[in-house]
């Protein structure tokens, strides 16, 4: 039987170790922050397809197909909030049912 032997492992470019990482408390990647930026994401997405269902009511140059896409992704997103609310809310009720 012949082994073969294994070259040395060389570190990937772009990644930082967790020493260099920001830390949990710091403001640039709160848990707060990233809460408002998926609010954000939401609000844009419903009303980016408002917009798109606008225009196609008013008979403008918009393609139904483009308009489907929009509201399909609005209502996936608010689809998606609505499941991290309530995986929310289960966590609170059995943080606060904890024994202490």
């Amino acid at each position: 039987m012949t082994v073969v032997p294994v070259a040395p492992v060389v570190p990937l470019g772009g990644v930082t170790p967790a020493a260099a990482a920001p830390a949990a408390g710091s403001t640039q990647g709160g848990f707060g922050n990233i809460l408002g930026d998926a609010l954000q994401n939401v609000s844009d997405s419903e009303r980016f397809a408002d917009e798109m269902v606008g225009k196609l009511a008013a008979g403008e140059d918009v393609q139904v197909h483009d308009v489907l896409a929009a509201t399909t992704k609005a209502r996936l997103t608010v689809d998606l909030l609505v499941a991290v609310r309530d995986q929310a809310v289960q966590a609170y009720q059995q943080i606060s049912n904890l024994q202490l």
